[in-house]
């Protein structure tokens, strides 16, 4: 894999800088310089078209333009007007923001000059960034309650995701959710659906990994809960804001922890044990590495994981792998630590509600320990539940589709029709309305989205391409991670601060 990409290095022309305020950004953005845009189609077979003066015919769904043509070995075979079946093609890469639905959601927008802050500008492994982000209301105000599958990254990787609403506090049937496009990035959603989960009297629903759901009672707060900085009880009592967390290691970024729970009074029967954590921002940092690495190829490597098959896709999993997710055991009556399973949630922005089924017990074990990371998880709630009956969901669609205060609907034809995709760009809000059971409070509320996105590239990250670093990511993740931890220290401190502060676009 290294040998592959490490044969490819077309330049792509950067522009000039320019910044606009936050406010200005949706405006401005419309007025970018524009003199010399180019459209690079990666196609399915490895060759690659690089035209100008491109335009796209939606109708017979080809690109066209004047150009040329480089095959594999990026060897110019051809040169003149093209004409470009869309179905031929992986990924576009261009540096001007197409109006075109086709396009845009295959496009990376390469070393555009757009709004910026003075964080991103002092620290651009701080940017912010985001998949969609989804606001509910608790009864009070909107909060920040879901993030879209975080780590769909590219076409290829496009997943379906389920988080709960778990602060969720609908006040009649009409239930609203507000999704936004935050980040310089392109949102491409197949569909944004609500799972609504009747709930037993008294309790609660909670989903495991693997999006089976569960209906629970009798939550149970540890009575100790401690890691290497001594008691942490304080921080994971209520899903509050307060959080656990911990700085990374100087010399590895992989190096793991531990924190161990100690209960009393414990149910009898099928339990659980509650987790509600999000990542740090060290995942989104070395995301961001990676893509500096790669540099102005970017394009090629992203498409390699269209066409080079499972191989390719687990290569770009390796990060994330080394990382780990949060491993959850419990101590037996012999004293020995059983494993009982693994959850992985990908994203620093909203804390996610999963539960680790621990089994059946006639004594419940009193002591659980989580392994995990050092510095790569926020730990807000932790909970010992009695499981109940594992239950279906009932699937809401969405009924209306409103944007800046209009019923739009052709996003929510888009949103119905899961063989189509509706596609946002930085800046865009939708109200997605629903339509909830008569009986609304007797029900556990999840959102269900499927889709990808596509960072766009920022222009301080090209000075650091570098192709064998950006090889040695999915080669040598541990290596890399060892290579990469006294950089990240420097920032460690100060990188939530800066991410939150270096937003473009606000609800």
């Amino acid at each position: 894999m290294a040998l592959l990409f490490l044969g490819y290095n077309c330049s792509i022309q950067t522009q000039t800088r320019k910044v606009f305020t936050p406010a200005q950004f949706p405006q401005e953005i419309k007025s970018i310089d524009g003199k010399s845009p180019f459209l690079k189609a990666h196609t399915l077979s490895g060759w690659v078209y690089i035209l100008t003066d491109w335009n796209v015919d939606e109708a017979a769904k080809k690109v066209n333009g004047n150009g040329k043509l480089l095959n594999t070995d990026r060897e110019i075979v051809e040169s003149g007007e093209f004409s470009v079946p869309l179905d031929s093609v992986a990924l576009f890469e261009t540096n001007v923001v197409s109006t075109s639905p086709a396009i845009a959601s295959m496009a990376i927008i390469t070393a555009l000059s757009v709004a910026v802050t003075i964080f991103c500008i002092t620290n651009p492994k701080a940017c912010f960034g985001s998949c969609p982000t989804f606001y509910v209301s608790d009864g009070e105000r909107e909060l920040l309650q879901s993030e879209g599958f975080s780590a769909s990254v590219a076409p290829s990787l496009e997943a379906k995701d389920i988080d709960a609403l778990y602060r969720a506090r609908p006040a009649s049937r009409g239930f609203q959710v507000r999704m936004t496009n935050e980040a310089l990035e392109t949102h491409v959603l197949r569909f944004v659906n609500l799972l609504a989960v009747p709930k037993p009297e008294g309790g609660r629903v909670f989903a495991t990994a693997s999006w089976e759901f569960w209906q629970a009672e009798n939550i149970t707060a540890p009575k100790k809960c401690e890691a290497e900085e001594g008691d942490c009880l304080d921080q994971i009592l209520c899903f509050d804001g307060k959080e656990r967390f911990s700085q990374t290691d100087s010399n590895d970024l992989a190096t793991r922890e531990a924190v161990e729970l100690e209960f009393e009074n414990v149910p009898n029967g099928n339990l659980g044990l509650v987790i509600a954590a999000r990542q740090t921002f060290l995942s989104t940092y070395l995301f961001y590495q990676t893509l500096a690495y790669m540099g102005n190829s970017a394009g090629e490597w992203l498409t390699r994981l269209k066409t080079g098959g499972e191989i390719t896709k687990r290569g770009a999993q390796g990060i994330r792998n080394v990382l780990g997710g949060i491993e959850v055991s419990f101590q037996d009556e012999f004293g020995n630590w059983i494993s009982a399973g693994v959850i992985h949630e990908t994203g620093p922005l909203a804390a996610d509600v999963r539960v680790v089924t621990l089994g059946s017990f006639e004594k419940g074990p009193s002591r659980i320990r989580l392994r995990l990371t050092k510095g790569h998880w926020r730990l807000d709630w932790l909970a010992m539940v009695e499981l109940g009956n594992k239950i279906e969901p009932i699937q809401l669609k969405p009924s209306e589709v409103q944007r800046q205060g209009k019923i739009d609907e052709k996003a929510l034809s888009l949103l119905l029709d899961s063989s189509q995709v509706l596609v946002t760009l930085p800046g865009d809000e939708y109200d997605l309305h629903y339509q909830l059971p008569e009986d609304y409070k007797n029900y556990e509320l999840f959102l269900e989205s499927r889709g990808y996105y596509l960072e766009w590239m920022r222009e301080e990250w090209l000075k650091e391409e570098n192709a064998y670093l950006a090889a040695r990511m999915f080669t040598n993740p541990k290596a890399a991670l060892k290579d990469l931890a006294p950089e990240y220290k420097k920032i460690e401190a100060e990188i939530e601060e800066y991410f939150w502060k270096s937003k473009y676009a606000r609800p």
